[in-house]
């Protein structure tokens, strides 16, 4: 059977994409995207497959009318996107926005824009229960968080970071810095990924450390983060 291009669109919006999100988290350009759910594409790349199929569970089967199922796992109910990450109705998955390396920028002037949270694309993750809070997925951008002592620990770039965010009321107070690493949104130096080794509650202060030798640890203010997650976990390409 051939590719069918109406069946493309229902899955993009059953993952709750838009053509902007999903041409951004498929590396190809918006009108590409576009030609593919108008007919003018007969079929899509391998790599396109690939990603659907390995970071969002797509059945490709479906988008050649060989199933009903859009879901590798049992099917869901399209719908919206929401600000926050999604519950979907197939089993052990969340649905987490993503800002990718390309995207920090953005985030940072975006965060608490709830339009501009929806538009975001959206990852599975499989958890193990129903966590609560409001969960970010992040793309690790450069060698900061690489160790040579403890290479177990590091973080790539590249790597894909799941991670809650931690409400300021709860900033003043002492933070779980032996239990995690953390992502913070700096309003001068945008996305940081560190690990905080101190946590100075009465001056405002962290200091923030790289697992990489070569940086030196620096000192941030509260005052200047626009926000502040945990990393609870963590996806990893293979690839060379």
């Amino acid at each position: 059977m051939e590719f069918d291009p109406n069946r493309f669109k229902v899955m993009r919006k059953a993952l709750g994409f838009s053509q902007i999100a999903l041409a951004e988290a498929l590396g190809i350009k918006q009108g590409s995207l576009s030609d593919i759910e108008r007919g003018k594409t007969k079929d899509v790349s391998s790599a396109i497959k690939k990603i659907l199929a390995e970071l969002y569970a797509i059945n490709i089967d479906y988008l050649y009318n060989r199933s009903d199922a859009i879901f590798e796992t049992k099917s869901i109910t399209p719908k919206l996107p929401e600000t926050d990450a999604m519950w979907v109705a197939y089993e052990r998955f969340k649905l987490v926005p993503l800002v990718s390396h390309r995207a920090q920028a953005g985030f940072m002037a975006g965060w608490g824009d709830d339009e501009y949270l929806d538009d975001l694309p959206k990852i599975p993750w499989e958890v193990d229960r129903e966590y609560k809070g409001t969960y970010m997925t992040f793309e690790v951008s450069g060698d900061s968080m690489e160790s040579d002592e403890n290479p177990r620990e590091s973080l790539f770039e590249g790597d894909l970071l799941l991670c809650r965010e931690v409400q300021k009321q709860h900033w003043q107070n002492k933070l779980h810095i032996k239990k995690w690493d953390f992502v913070m949104v700096h309003r001068e130096q945008g996305i940081l990924v560190k690990r905080i080794v101190q946590h100075h509650t009465e001056k405002g202060e962290l200091i923030l450390h790289s697992l990489n030798s070569y940086y030196e640890d620096f000192t941030v203010k509260l005052d200047d983060l626009i926000a502040l997650f945990n990393i609870v976990d963590i996806k990893r390409s293979m690839r060379r």
